[in-house]
């Protein structure tokens, strides 16, 4: 049993490895945004995705130690931001929105490949004007459109609530009574701990004229609760041609039921592939 334990260890760190958790621009939880400036005193900044590996301390005035993702140089700044992707109705005019730095025509907008994501280049500036939302993109100081799906706000993703698949109910609040059936509590039971369950997959390189729902094909291949997926149009058995790398997105739920989002690129990883966060009541 101990040997099954430690091998069961093993297996979930490697796919660990292979699988980080990030959100649809592949920017993970312990990301910060940095720049050697504030935003004040400028329409906008550039800023770069990067690790802290020193906090802040009493003697170091405000400042905290990076190394920036792109290049490893380490540097000191207190000018650093956690983030998440913007809800519709965080975009306001006045709110100040993180933005990755590229454009298609006039309007700017997210990363197709985390390579990408993570070595390029973001800014930051005001959202001055939401009168274009309704089609999807908004101005931000400095006069660009900015796509409304390539908004990050500040603030850490784990503030966000944790959303509960409809399906999953809560186990009584009461305990069960002796005399009530056994027969009738089991599917109550069975919706408390659900086996795994692929919510949305999408395969390609994530935008909607060059992407594909792949969802039903991939619940279909989970066995016992468990998935062993890869990337590839083989393993998925289609036949979708891109002129950009392939990634496959997969949003699924626990045991728990808590929603995980996992980015592959040309590997294989295991699903649940980390021990889950509990839902806080």
């Amino acid at each position: 049993m101990l040997k099954k334990i430690i091998l069961l260890l093993i297996a979930l760190s490697a796919a660990c490895l292979y699988s980080q958790v990030m959100d649809n621009h592949y920017i993970q939880p312990d990301d910060y945004f940095i720049s050697d400036r504030p935003l004040e005193g400028h329409s906008w900044i550039g800023i770069q995705v990067a690790k802290m590996i020193e906090p802040p301390g009493a003697n170091t005035n405000g400042e905290a130690k990076f190394m920036r993702v792109h290049d490893g140089k380490e540097l000191w700044t207190k000018n650093y931001w956690q983030s998440r992707i913007a809800a519709e109705n965080e975009i306001k005019i006045g709110t100040v929105a993180i933005m990755f730095d590229y454009s298609s025509g006039d309007v700017y907008i997210p990363p197709k490949q985390r390579d990408d994501a993570r070595t390029h280049n973001w800014f930051m500036a005001k959202i001055t004007d939401t009168s274009t939302l309704y089609k999807g993109h908004v101005l931000v100081s400095g006069g660009y459109n900015v796509r409304k799906d390539n908004i990050r706000v500040i603030g850490a993703a784990a503030e966000l609530p944790v959303k509960i698949a409809e399906t999953v109910k809560s186990a009584p609040a009461e305990p069960v009574k002796k005399e009530t059936s056994v027969v009738k509590q089991e599917p109550v039971k069975a919706a408390a701990d659900p086996n795994l369950k692929i919510v949305k997959a999408v395969y390609g390189d994530f935008l909607e004229d060059n992407s594909m729902d792949v969802t039903d094909i991939l619940n279909a291949k989970v066995k016992d609760g468990y998935l062993k997926v890869t990337c590839s149009d083989t393993f998925l058995g289609v036949n979708f041609p891109t002129a950009n790398e392939k990634s496959l997105q997969i949003k699924y739920q626990t045991k728990d039921g808590v929603f995980e989002t996992v980015v592959i690129q040309s590997m294989s990883a295991k699903l649940p592939d980390k021990n889950h966060r509990k839902v806080k009541q």
